[in-house]
């Protein structure tokens, strides 16, 4: 392991930053919320329908395509080794890597659709803005490894809810077509992508020697891992509807937001902790990451308790059928936990130069879930699956912590810590299951909920008194040595 730089060092990444990743992610999620049901209505099903599909299409391929260098992009700024000079390099490869396989992808399908294949130009389209988001993740990496959240921020507003909102306007004004719909969105994300090459301009990989091999290195074996995350993240539906028809997994994608919710929160405050870790010096990363994996621990339960005293009110505003799908809401937010362990691990093991091990752990854990989620998936027995999918992310985190483990002292993690709060919300979610399953009652829950942990916090914050703990006076009360590294 590399030391970090001695030179112009200074608290990164604090619960300031965090606070404004979370809210960031919230304002994604809002920004949405209020206008898919405009576009739901202004577009007819078949229209909406191709619209839906070119999002999730984006979405998911972006990821696969950034093959976890986001990460390692951050990790390499703090590198002691000309890390600033290869981090922007490497930033140039993700942009025109993904440039070049995007265009690729869009000819393909373009040259399909020609001859008769059914693929509509609003995929071709989708392929093109693909391509153009990696310039859009290569500069949010360096922005997290600057602590600069506001610039993250703005970067992910205008290239989600901005892009969805000028689709949205561009219907009301231009046809209410998926075609203008998608092309207002990707003009929206070409403004992105300036703004974030005003923000952080890369350099071409050629010029750093090295750059263009190291990253292909890092990028090949991440690929598997993310094409595993996202099947365990998403995959319970697309096995329901192989075995069991497209109706049922209807239902259970309807209740699926109980689990990508928190796991987006954490990825929002994921920016944070992956800063906080990776920025730590050689001798004080057992403190770092012991302080940092307890914290998360802590927010992913809090965050899961909410989204399953939640699901009651919501299986009823979001379904038809809140009866059955209301255990099925309460229990995936399970995945909170396990999934917040598997981040702290992970950027450990970039830190420590062991990501190869993920295109093993995570492929690994998804066939043994996948394996246990087909019987229910063929009943079908949807709360039984979402027990199997939550128990998947317990799993993942469990084994990135035995990997982990073998690189970095047992003191570091607190490993209890993590099984009281899986035991914890395993509990609460089975004492949900009593309940009776009416809109009141999830009123009642959720209010209950919220008031027990505004109780802890109050608490908390006072027994910690007006004083500052060491971490976090090393952590965010320094003063920036330079402009470049704050907003």
């Amino acid at each position: 392991m590399t030391d970090r730089h001695e030179t112009d060092r200074r608290g990164i990444a604090g619960r300031r930053s965090a606070l404004l990743y979370l809210f960031g992610s919230l304002l994604q999620g809002l920004g949405l919320i209020l206008i898919q049901p405009f576009a739901i209505r202004l577009l007819s099903e078949l229209q909406w329908g191709l619209v839906a599909t070119s999002i999730v299409l984006i979405q998911v391929v972006v990821v696969l395509l950034s093959a976890g260098l986001p990460l390692a992009i951050t990790q390499l700024w703090f590198d002691s080794d000309d890390g600033r000079n290869r981090s922007l390099a490497m930033y140039g490869f993700l942009a025109i890597a993904c440039l070049v396989v995007g265009c690729v992808l869009a000819a393909g399908a373009g040259i399909l659709g020609a001859d008769g294949a059914g693929i509509p130009w609003t995929i071709v389209l989708a392929m093109v803005i693909i391509g153009l988001l990696g310039t859009v993740l290569g500069a949010q990496a360096v922005l997290r490894a600057q602590d600069r959240p506001v610039a993250f921020v703005v970067l992910s507003v205008c290239s989600s809810v901005v892009a969805n909102l000028a689709g949205l306007g561009a219907i009301l004004v231009a046809g209410r077509t998926a075609l203008v719909y998608i092309v207002a969105y990707g003009a929206a994300v070409v403004v992105s992508v300036v703004v974030a090459l005003v923000l952080v301009r890369p350099r071409m990989p050629w010029k750093v020697p090295g750059m263009t091999r190291a990253s292909m290195r890092i990028a090949g074996p991440l690929l598997p891992h993310t094409g595993a995350l996202m099947l365990l993240t998403q995959g319970a539906v697309l096995l329901l509807a192989q075995v069991s028809g497209a109706s049922v997994a209807g239902q259970y994608g309807a209740v699926l937001i109980f689990a990508l919710g928190p796991l987006t929160i954490l990825n929002a405050l994921n920016n944070s902790w992956s800063t906080r870790i990776m920025s730590a010096e050689t001798g004080e990363l057992q403190a770092r990451i012991r302080s940092v994996a307890g914290e998360a621990a802590l927010s992913a339960l809090v965050v899961g308790l909410l989204a399953s005293s939640a699901a009651n009110v919501g299986a009823h505003v979001l379904t038809t059928d809140p009866g059955l799908l209301v255990q099925v809401a309460q229990i995936l937010p399970v995945v909170s936990v396990g999934y917040a362990l598997f981040l702290i691990a992970g950027n450990v093991l970039y830190v420590v130069h062991r990501t190869r091990l993920m295109a093993f752990v995570t492929p690994a854990v998804l066939l043994l879930t996948s394996l246990l989620a087909v019987l229910p998936a063929t009943a079908p027995a949807l709360a039984l699956l979402a027990a199997v999918h939550a128990a998947g992310f317990t799993v993942l985190g469990a084994s990135y912590l035995v990997v982990v483990r073998r690189y970095t002292s047992a003191e570091a993690w607190p490993a209890s810590i993590f099984l009281f709060c899986v035991a914890a919300h395993v509990l609460f979610a089975g004492a949900l299951w009593f309940a009776p399953v009416t809109l009141l009652w999830g009123a009642v829950e959720l209010a209950v909920v919220l008031g027990a942990i505004g109780v802890a916090a109050l608490l908390w914050l006072l027994r910690k008194g007006p004083g500052t703990t060491a971490e976090q006076a090393a952590e965010g009360d320094t003063t920036p040595t330079t402009k470049a590294v704050g907003d």
